[in-house]
């Protein structure tokens, strides 16, 4: 990891976090309301899917921009952020209970962005790497910590 990127690095992280927080929230929000219309739903919702767009746009951009991640890393990052916040919404909002099952799906979702990250599987059996894409070129490339 480049350390002069950590600031962008922040930035993106803080970006995603708010922008999953809106979308997730968004999705959540009307299951409380049993006799709510489609359209009442509707309503409810869809301004923080406008506002998940809004901040999803600057942080692709940050990311892009600073070439942070790969888009397989934006994935994963969406899908571990958007599971995290599912588990606060089912515990606070929904009075749901965690249980074991869903702690070690996220670590295993955690395994799963450290092996994409690292390219640990490619790096230990010297399988080559190729990527059209010149971003993901030079993750592939770059030294590890």
């Amino acid at each position: 990891m480049n350390y002069s990127k950590l600031p962008y690095y922040i930035l993106f992280l803080f970006l995603f976090i708010v922008a999953q927080s809106l979308s997730m929230w968004g999705q959540y929000v009307t299951l409380p309301y049993k006799n709510l219309s489609m359209w009442e739903a509707y309503k409810m919702a869809i301004p923080f899917a406008w506002l998940d767009w809004i901040f999803m746009t600057f942080t692709i951009m940050v990311g892009d921009k600073y070439e942070l991640v790969t888009p397989t890393q934006d994935t994963f990052l969406l899908i571990i952020i958007q599971f995290c916040l599912i588990l606060l919404i089912n515990k606070f909002y929904l009075n749901q209970q965690t249980s074991r099952s869903d702690i070690i799906a996220f670590f295993i979702i955690l395994l799963g962005f450290f092996v994409s990250f690292s390219h640990l599987i490619s790096k230990n059996f010297n399988i080559s790497i190729k990527s059209e894409n010149p971003i993901h070129e030079k993750f592939i490339n770059q030294k590890p910590l």
